[in-house]
């Protein structure tokens, strides 16, 4: 049976040509690094749209709590969103879990063709952004307490996708070759290239 979206095994004529591994000392501080710029400059953009004598400050508890609770929810969401596009696109076994700088989610046990590895790369960014900036937006025009925490939580939401929007740019700029292939165990991914690929 013809896997069109991956392979069991690397095919012959391919050369592993980019590795990462969240797990690694090096690649975590860089992605952490990546993901702190990125969630200072969501928070401030965040805070110059704020109006704070309109946060009704007999909620801030409340806000808080359900800021801290939706960030923790996001990180599930974020990685199942991730694995449903895995799941649709492969109907392979899963993998989850976390490491000190990053959740994750994977496909192990196969290597995925480019065109897979980015529907599942984007996927989060995609759906949580396009819930979140108008969510926002329309939440600075009702109440300045909900509208930081939803600011805030795409703040957490556009930094927690350091480590993908990396992988993408790789695949777009300098993969292109719709044969790369990639294996994804989730904290690691591995880049594989034709011989004669550009």
């Amino acid at each position: 049976m013809e896997h069109i979206n991956y392979e069991f095994e690397v095919p012959a004529g391919y050369r592993e040509v980019f590795h990462f591994d969240a797990k690694d000392r090096k690649d975590a501080v860089k992605m952490t690094i990546w993901a702190v710029i990125i969630m200072v400059i969501a928070v401030v953009l965040v805070i110059l749209g704020a109006d704070f004598k309109q946060i009704d400050m007999d909620y801030v508890f409340k806000y808080y709590a359900v800021w801290i609770v939706s960030m923790i929810v996001y990180i599930v969401l974020h990685e199942l969103v991730h694995g449903a596009v895995y799941k649709a696109l492969t109907h392979r076994k899963l993998t989850f879990g976390i490491t000190w700088s990053a959740a994750f989610c994977g496909v192990p046990d196969i290597y995925v063709y480019r065109n897979t590895a980015l529907a599942s790369l984007v996927a989060p960014l995609t759906v949580f952004t396009v819930l979140l900036v108008p969510l926002t937006l329309w939440l600075r025009t009702v109440d300045m307490g909900w509208y930081m925490v939803s600011g805030l939580l795409f703040a957490i939401h556009i930094s927690g996708c350091a480590g993908d929007l990396y992988i993408t740019k790789m695949l777009l700029t300098k993969f292109k070759d719709p044969r790369i292939l990639m294996r994804d165990t989730g904290p690691a991914q591995w880049i594989f290239k034709p011989e004669d690929a550009a």
